[in-house]
């Protein structure tokens, strides 16, 4: 008699764990979202869908699949108060990805995300980028030596090309190196306002959270880079309110007109 009830003791507390370790698992599975989680899962989940990404297409979303467009918040973009709305426009209209949660999204801040043993290494962009299958770049406000860091990503391309597109905007980079770079280079044609000696080049009634928005959405229809023809201009003149005239960049020492360097006024 002591002997059946060890065993259905035994028998009680084995079932016990293993429900028990069954429960801790698939709660543990059902928190854990990677970032190689599809569109297709983070549609089906209890998030609510980002608002562009509502009106993709079939086609396009499927292209998405398992892909990331990064953005790089650089000079002029990268103070506490614009990335947190920049960041918050972001992720109500397409996704942005964190450690909780997947999205199509990944903002990068200069210099804080490109820290190496306490100094700024924008050279760090392509260990960033390592595990990440892009469909596009979009930066504002490069710092210096970024066009170099996207050099580098160039060369490990099969054929030295990336095969996604990359805009870039209001670049403290190398003029000739974020062209060479970039599908396409924006800049504002800077009404200098001297005050006390004091050069800025505030825009006036801009909102870089619309150029992003309508950036990104041109991006996921293109799933290519943008062709350096006389398209290009008025690609980017769309990309803009109606009221802002896009122009060519000419070079001052040269005097000749960049082929995908764009200026606004």
């Amino acid at each position: 008699m002591l002997k059946i009830k060890s065993n259905f003791i035994k028998n009680t507390v084995f079932t016990f764990a293993l429900l028990s370790a069954f429960s801790f698992t698939a709660c543990k599975g059902e928190k854990k979202l990677t970032a190689s989680t599809t569109l297709s899962q983070v549609s089906k989940s209890k998030e609510t869908v980002p608002a562009k990404l509502k009106k993709i297409s079939p086609e396009t979303k499927a292209y998405l699949e398992g892909k990331n467009i990064a953005v790089v918040l650089g000079y002029g973009y990268n103070s506490e108060e614009s990335v947190q709305k920049l960041t918050q426009n972001l992720n109500e209209n397409f996704g942005v990805e964190t450690e909780e949660k997947p999205g199509l999204i990944s903002v990068f801040v200069y210099p804080a995300d490109f820290m190496v043993a306490g100094r700024e290494r924008i050279s760090h962009l392509a260990d960033r980028l390592e595990d990440k299958t892009l469909a596009g770049m979009i930066i504002l406000g490069a710092p210096e030596g970024l066009h170099i860091a996207i050099s580098k990503l160039q060369d490990k391309a099969e054929d030295g090309k990336l095969p996604y597109p990359v805009f870039t905007f209001f670049s403290q980079d190398d003029v000739l190196g974020s062209e060479s770079s970039s599908d396409f280079v924006l800049d504002y044609a800077h009404k200098a306002d001297v005050i006390d000696g004091e050069v800025t080049d505030f825009i006036p009634d801009f909102d870089e959270s619309q150029i992003l928005i309508n950036s990104i959405s041109q991006m996921i229809e293109l799933r290519q880079p943008l062709k350096a023809d006389n398209n290009l201009l008025d690609f980017v003149q769309k990309l803009l309110d109606k009221n802002r005239t896009v122009t060519r960049y000419i070079d001052g020492e040269t005097g000749l007109q960049s082929i995908n360097h764009f200026i606004f006024e």
